[in-house]
């Protein structure tokens, strides 16, 4: 029952996989050899958590086709994000991976679930309500 209903998020687990490992393991790339945008990895920070919270309410919609994608419902997976952005950063700053907590990581998280508040609810009616 359990592995089942695991199985129905699959989408949500998966981006949760790639930000555990994006963000508490050692980095693999030294920051030198990056290319030089400025402010890269604040965007990574962003892609990263607004595709988290756009998966789950990708996978929340999916669960139950019939029925609208409700606000409330919405705002408690954003909000859930949120909280873990921030607990994610409280970690990262923990770990022994020479990595320091940054409150501007955590902004850039924010913002991305933000922007994942506004788009992901009509791309996902969109996708799974194809004709």
């Amino acid at each position: 029952m359990l592995r089942r209903r695991l199985l129905q998020f699959w989408p949500s687990l998966l981006t949760l996989a790639v930000v555990l490992y994006a963000t508490w393991l050692p980095a693999d790339i030294e920051p030198s050899n990056l290319p030089p945008i400025p402010y890269l990895d604040k965007l990574i920070h962003a892609v990263l958590f607004g595709g988290l919270c756009g998966a789950v309410i990708f996978d929340c919609k999916r669960r139950d086709r019939c029925a609208r994608l409700g606000r409330r419902t919405v705002w408690r997976v954003v909000m859930a994000v949120a909280v873990f952005a921030v607990v994610d950063e409280v970690v990262q700053g923990l770990l022994p991976i020479d990595r320091p907590s940054d409150y501007v990581d955590l902004l850039a998280d924010w913002i991305g679930i933000i922007i994942a508040y506004f788009a992901a609810p009509p791309t996902v009616e969109k996708i799974l309500h194809k004709p």
